[in-house]
């Protein structure tokens, strides 16, 4: 081969590469969206503002709990190191939140069903 069939080669070789990529880039979207799907089947849909609502309340409802517990409840541990003194860690798990305070939050939003599968045990 001489010269100018090699360029010719390697043009037609660069653009059957090229055209490869744009299908397996496009196969990629595609795979990325059916994987966002796959991850989404059967979830109960909600809208963004719905779920940007619940989030609020759940976040209130944590707040509230957090800023309301007593002092007492908590256990912090302190580290000391040179001219420093620090907050390692604070233990909270003495303080909880009521199943039933989830509850009333999400009866807010959401009518909740008996499971079928409950009915029939």
């Amino acid at each position: 081969m001489n010269k100018e069939q090699l360029k010719t080669k390697v043009d037609a070789l660069q653009a059957n590469l090229d055209v490869r990529k744009s299908e397996l880039s496009n196969a990629q979207v595609e795979l990325n969206v059916a994987l966002n799907e796959l991850a989404d089947a059967g979830k109960p849909v909600i809208s963004e503002s719905l779920a940007a609502d619940l989030v609020e309340q759940i976040a209130e409802m944590f707040s509230d709990v957090v800023s309301n517990a007593d002092v007492g409840d908590m256990s912090p541990e302190f580290g000391l190191s040179y001219n420093e003194i620090t907050l390692e860690c604070l233990d909270m798990s003495n303080i909880g939140i009521s199943d039933h305070d989830i509850q009333a939050v999400l009866e807010e939003f959401f009518a909740i069903k008996i499971d079928e599968d409950d009915d029939n045990s």
